[in-house]
């Protein structure tokens, strides 16, 4: 690595520090198995080579196993990355995972160290201005509410603000939180009961005015431990400036597989909502001819629409 701390590749670190902690000799299966457990989606294509052709010289080889030069080692902070865990509490995001004690202790741990950029040091110039309100406390009441519901599987009741301005009482099954950068907002993706029907639906957090458990077991209901099905969307990456690794932080929000074709290209499958689909269809269109779009016919039809569009607009101007 050529950081001595990134925000992008800690992980990886990791990674490394726990296959050098093996005892004894370690094959290249059981370092498959590790990065893909503890490893992003395309860690397998970046860091097992590394590893396994001996890149970093951390290996010596023997008869296909590979014996580690040095064992794992703890390493005390950097003034660098108490620097980056400061900025990283000085972002309101930080206060919907953490209670205030947790934040108290940790921003005293860290009370000398500067941050290395503020908030008000971005300008933005493509996402809307209307983003979620970090700092309510009761909107960081209810979104850790529904996180505990998510890793509990929990059913809860939400009294929710409608665009009609009209406030309903859902009870809902929530699957997971997403975060948009474009609009600057949480949403929770779940199951929602209408009657005897099931729907799932796609709830923003602003809208939401309370969450409360449902503790009555008549309230509660049974879903199917299926995902609901996702649209896919197959794409062709040209790993010419970078864009192979921009495409997989751009990209790091969708469930996808990625595999190698040759040492120039990449195809990657990308698992998405049909709501999401404008959004990740700019975001696809913003790579320009790095990215071929190869299916599905519908979301290239999407792109063909959208480029005739931007065609025809200087013309009409």
């Amino acid at each position: 690595m050529d950081k001595l701390f990134s925000e992008i590749y800690n992980r990886y670190f990791l990674i490394v520090n726990r296959i050098l902690s093996h005892r004894g000799k370690i094959t290249a299966k059981r370092m498959g198995e590790v990065v893909q457990k503890d490893g992003f989606g395309e860690s397998m294509l970046f860091l097992l080579p590394k590893l396994t052709e001996n890149a970093w010289e951390l290996f010596e080889e023997e008869n296909g196993e590979y014996r580690p030069k040095l064992r794992g080692v703890k390493t005390p902070l950097s003034r660098l990355q108490k620097r980056w865990l400061a900025t990283l509490l000085s972002d309101p995001r930080a206060a919907l995972f953490l209670d205030e004690k947790q934040l108290l202790s940790l921003r005293k741990s860290f009370q000398d160290s500067e941050t290395l950029y503020d908030q008000s040091d971005f300008r933005y110039f493509d996402r809307f201005s209307d983003g979620d309100d970090y700092a309510d406390e009761g909107y960081r009441e209810r979104f850790r509410s529904i996180l505990k519901a998510i890793k509990g599987q929990s059913v809860i009741r939400i009294r929710y603000e409608s665009r009609s301005a009209r406030y309903i009482s859902l009870t809902v099954r929530p699957l997971y939180l997403e975060y948009s950068m474009k609009n600057d907002c949480y949403r929770l993706l779940g199951i929602v009961r209408s009657g005897s029907r099931m729907r799932k639906s796609i709830l923003r957090l602003s809208r939401m005015k309370s969450v409360v458990f449902c503790r009555d077991e008549a309230e509660a209901f049974v879903l199917t431990k299926e995902e609901p099905k996702q649209e896919k969307l197959v794409l062709r990456i040209s790993d010419e400036r970078n864009a192979m690794e921009r495409a997989m932080l751009q990209f790091a929000d969708y469930r996808k597989n990625t595999q190698r074709l040759d040492d120039r290209s990449y195809r990657c499958e990308i698992f998405y909502d049909r709501e999401d689909e404008t959004e990740l269809l700019i975001e696809v269109l913003s790579f320009g001819p790095m990215i071929r779009v190869e299916g599905d016919e519908h979301f290239l039809s999407l792109v063909k629409e959208r480029l005739k569009k931007q065609e025809a607009f200087p013309a009409s101007c």
